[in-house]
């Protein structure tokens, strides 16, 4: 399965959504970014993957995309584990 850029912000799989983007994930609550106000949110984590996101998921679970979110299943996927977080070892930061 190739991989595409985002089809809303046009960024190339790897990269950073532009702002404002509708396809960028919050890692925070892990619903839509757009229509969130979460602090904290890391746009590194949330990248985009050159698949949409969950779909695979929801292929795994054998549900659509619609109960992927019904389900809850876009907190376990999309929200940034705690272990991850202000752990700059993680980051790819140094002291």
């Amino acid at each position: 399965m190739p991989l595409y850029n985002c089809p809303d912000c046009n960024v190339k799989p790897g990269e950073v959504h532009e702002a404002g983007c509708d396809v960028e994930r919050c890692s925070i609550c892990g619903g839509q970014r757009l229509s969130c106000d979460c602090k904290g949110h890391d746009r590194r984590f949330a990248r985009w993957t050159g698949i949409w996101p969950g779909s695979v998921e929801a292929d795994y679970l054998k549900i659509d995309l619609n109960q992927l979110y019904e389900q809850g299943y876009n907190k376990v996927f999309f929200i940034k584990p705690k272990s991850l977080k202000n752990n700059p070892k993680e980051e790819g930061k140094t002291k």
